[in-house]
Formats: C-alpha cells, sequence, structure tokens
C-alpha cells in the first residue's frame, strides 16, 4: 500500500509490506535551500534510521538512544550512518560537549519529529499500539527535586505512558551538559546559553529548627556539596564545605539529607520556606534572608528539542510549581 502526498519533500519507507512515498513539490523546494537539498541527495529513507537519529539527538549519544531503544550502540551508529550515506550530508558536529546537530540535522530532526507525530497520531485514530516513550531523565539543584514527587506522582497517573527516571545529581546543569539529564530544576540566578527553558518561580530561604527542641547547633553542607555546587549565594545560607568541617557540625551533601536532618532534630538548618512552613513538626527561626533567594528554572538542552512527553511534563510543572510556590 502507498499513500501519495503532495509535501514535504522526502520518501520515506518503513519496511516491509508498508511503505511511505512523499512527492517532490518543486516550487516550496525551491524556496527553502536544505529542504533541496535534500530532496536531491535523498532516495528512500528507513524511517527506523530515522528514529535512531531523533532518539540519538534527544538523549545525547549512541549509548543512551540504545538503552531507550532496546539495541546497542554500535547498532544506533551504524543507522545514523546509513542516514547520512542516503541523504549525503553529515548530520551532527561534535565538541568537547559531544554530538549537536548540523544545520542539515536540523532540518531531518524538524522532519522526523513530524513523522513521528503522524505515525502516533495514526495508532491513535486506529486503536493501535502506542509508540514506546523513554523514561524522561529528571535532575535537580542538590536533590530539590525530591519536593516534587507529588506533582510527579499525579503527573504519572493523567499520563501513564511517560515513564520518569529521578536521579540523584547534585548539580544538574552538569547533567544536561553530560546528557544525563533530559530537564533540571535548577536553582540558578540565569540559564546558560546552551540551555532552553524558564524561570518558573522564586524560592526564599529561612532558618528552622524543630518545634520544642530548644537551642539547636547548625546544621551544615558537606565537602561533596560543595565541590558541586559551591558559588552559588544560596549555598551559602548554611555553614559550607571546610567551614562546617572545622566547627565539627553535622553535614549533608543533598537537600533530602538536609531536611531530614532539621526533621529529626539534629541540628537547625535554613530550609527553602515552601517546604519549612509546610512541616508542622518545624518552626521558623527567623524571618527569610534575601541574600539567600533563588530563582528556580525548568531547563533541557537548547539543541534537543524535547519530545512530546517531555514537553507534557514540562507545561505541568510549570502550573504545578506556579500553584505551590507563585512565580
Amino acid at each position: 500500500m502507498h499513500l501519495l502526498l503532495a509535501r514535504p519533500p522526502f520518501a520515506f519507507a518503513t519496511g516491509g509490506a508498508f511503505a511511505l512515498s512523499i512527492r517532490r513539490s518543486p516550487p516550496i523546494c525551491e524556496r527553502n535551500c536544505a529542504a533541496h537539498y535534500l530532496c536531491k541527495n535523498a532516495r528512500m529513507i528507513q524511517w527506523s534510521d530515522l528514529e535512531m537519529f531523533l532518539a540519538a539527538v534527544r538523549a545525547g549519544s549512541y549509548t543512551a538512544a540504545g538503552r531507550q531503544l532496546g539495541v546497542n550502540r554500535t547498532t544506533v551508529g551504524r543507522r545514523v550512518e546509513a542516514l547520512e550515506q542516503a541523504l549525503g550530508i553529515a548530520l551532527f558536529d561534535y565538541s568537547a560537549l559531544g554530538p549537536a546537530p548540523t544545520r542539515a540535522g536540523q532540518r531531518v530532526l524538524a522532519a522526523a519529529e513530524a513523522i513521528e507525530r503522524e505515525i502516533a497520531a495514526m495508532g491513535h485514530d486506529i486503536g493501535g499500539n502506542h509508540l514506546r516513550e523513554a523514561p524522561i531523565r529528571v535532575a535537580g539543584s542538590a536533590g530539590i527535586v525530591s519536593e516534587f514527587l507529588p506533582d510527579l506522582a499525579l503527573f504519572r497517573r493523567a499520563n501513564p505512558d511517560c515513564p520518569i527516571e529521578i536521579l540523584d545529581e547534585l548539580d544538574p546543569l552538569e547533567a544536561l551538559t553530560q546528557r544525563r539529564a533530559d530537564l533540571a530544576l535548577a536553582l540558578v540566578r540565569s540559564s546558560p546559553l546552551r540551555f532552553a527553558g524558564r524561570q518558573v518561580a522564586v524560592l526564599q530561604q529561612a532558618p528552622y529548627g524543630r518545634r520544642g527542641a530548644g537551642d539547636l547547633e547548625p546544621i551544615g553542607w558537606g565537602l561533596e556539596f560543595e565541590s558541586a555546587l559551591s558559588g552559588a549565594p544560596w549555598t551559602t545560607a548554611n555553614p559550607l564545605g571546610e567551614e562546617a568541617l572545622a566547627a565539627g557540625l553535622v553535614t549533608c551533601n543533598s537537600w533530602p539529607q538536609m531536611k531530614l536532618a532539621t526533621l529529626s532534630g539534629l541540628g537547625r538548618a535554613s530550609l527553602w520556606c515552601f517546604a519549612g512552613d509546610a512541616e508542622p513538626t518545624l518552626e521558623r527561626l527567623a524571618p527569610p534572608d534575601p541574600r539567600h533567594e533563588s530563582p528556580l528554572w525548568l531547563l533541557h538542552r537548547a539543541k534537543a528539542p524535547p519530545g512530546a512527553a517531555l514537553q507534557r511534563l514540562i507545561a505541568f510543572l510549570e502550573q504545578a510549581i506556579a500553584n505551590r510556590i507563585g512565580a
């Protein structure tokens, strides 16, 4: 069976008995030099090769893409190379930060995403099986993503086809850069240019202690925390690294540890107010200090457009965080 369409200017084959052929539309191609170039060089492009390319861009590496697709990295690399040979162009540039799509690769990426959406819509319309979604890997500064587990639970109930992997990362920007994460809940003043996203809230800090516990010594951030996140103004709300070690304080290396240590009465600590105020066993010991405020951002890699599942999660968290904390 063949489907003949007027545009876009590609010819794709899914293999087997079902093939999708798309005729060229010269006037449109001539107005788009990248598309025209691909038209002249493309023969029959396998959808499976495009799927591998799409996964490699989103995951950030052949290894991660292979894990999502259930194949090894060699297979992903071979299929991407076959796609490059079919088109006669390079699809990736390589730098110290890893591979990123070339200008032509961005055009192929847009076409692959459009086809992916059409296949998913077709499957939905005819009652077929949904395409398997890759896990969305989420990291947060010092593990602050743990505060939003109830929101993620609500999202999962509404989107059971979107698996989520919560990462144990202190610095989510490094995790995004190294392509270990797809989405970062980052406590930073501004977003680096290599990322895309938006600021969703401004978080305040204040000192808290267990209610009725009396005088408590401070809890500090540990050396691992200092190594990963030193330099951000919000990190100095509690004694940090060497300072805390020299004072002989109890130290923690993540937000969940700091909050639980305070709840347990191990000491007092500056906590994010939206979380500390929600705990009935804690009391605020002083007003928030504006020097320790921090914007909260939802970020993803600028050169890896988010897939449909990640787009849904970002939109959901934007609203959930705005409702809980306020923009």
